[in-house]
């Protein structure tokens, strides 16, 4: 799972490591938003390694019929026909999210390989995590962000400006705090986990979890890191 606020770093992180390491299937939100507003359709084959069909998507909308994250949005144009999953509608990034966790729950339950991208702002994603576990998936937790929300903010604006997907400030802002107060439940829950500052272009690791120990690669460590996880430790 690779985590952290809006504009921390998240995808350039990603392409880093898996030039690395074997991601297996990879599930991001944005590109799924991003191919359904412009495409209007997803090649399932790229996302999950058998054909899927409408009952199965239909019925995964069916187990959250009480699910308040799904009361507030209309999924009824979009279906899955010809393992492709299209849509005849435009789609925002909470829609995509919750389209992205379709995909996710689907490779968790046939024990496929998989990474995915969140702002780890719900608590969803750590019940995500303890389904997983619990599956008897080793899971990998890598958590960038920032010093300050300010400098997520800007790096949206930035992004925007060069063609990328816009957040509100107000949700950067929200989201940043959010993340952080599920991070040390995260930490402890993952197998492995990596926490990296982003604050500068560095992007250094500033700790490591193997199991149950705690390995701290810098002198230094931000304030974030102190508040947010070694205090709670």
């Amino acid at each position: 799972m690779f985590a952290g606020p809006n504009g921390s770093g998240k995808s350039t992180l990603i392409y880093e490591i898996k030039l690395q390491f074997k991601l297996g299937y990879l599930i991001n939100a944005n590109d799924i938003e991003s191919d359904l507003n412009t495409k209007h359709y997803i090649d399932c084959s790229t996302l999950f390694p058998r054909s899927l069909y409408q009952i199965e998507w239909l019925n995964f909308l069916e187990e959250r019929t009480g699910d308040p994250r799904f009361q507030s949005y209309n999924f009824q144009g979009i279906h899955i026909r010809n393992n492709y999953l299209i849509s005849a509608q435009k789609i925002n990034s909470y829609q995509a999210a919750l389209i992205a966790e379709f995909f996710r729950e689907k490779l968790c339950l046939e024990n496929h390989t998989f990474s995915f991208e969140t702002v780890m702002s719900h608590k969803s994603k750590l019940d995500f995590m303890r389904k997983a576990k619990d599956k008897g998936f080793k899971v990998y937790l890598y958590f960038i962000c920032t010093q300050d929300p300010e400098i997520n903010k800007q790096r949206v604006k930035n992004r925007m400006i060069k063609g990328g997907h816009n957040v509100p400030e107000n949700k950067v802002e929200e989201r940043y705090y959010r993340s952080l107060e599920l991070l040390s439940d995260a930490f402890l829950m993952a197998d492995r986990a990596f926490i990296l500052d982003s604050s500068n272009k560095n992007r250094d690791v500033i700790i490591e979890k193997k199991d149950n120990e705690i390995i701290v690669h810098q002198q230094y460590v931000p304030e974030w890191i102190g508040l947010y996880v070694l205090d709670k430790l």
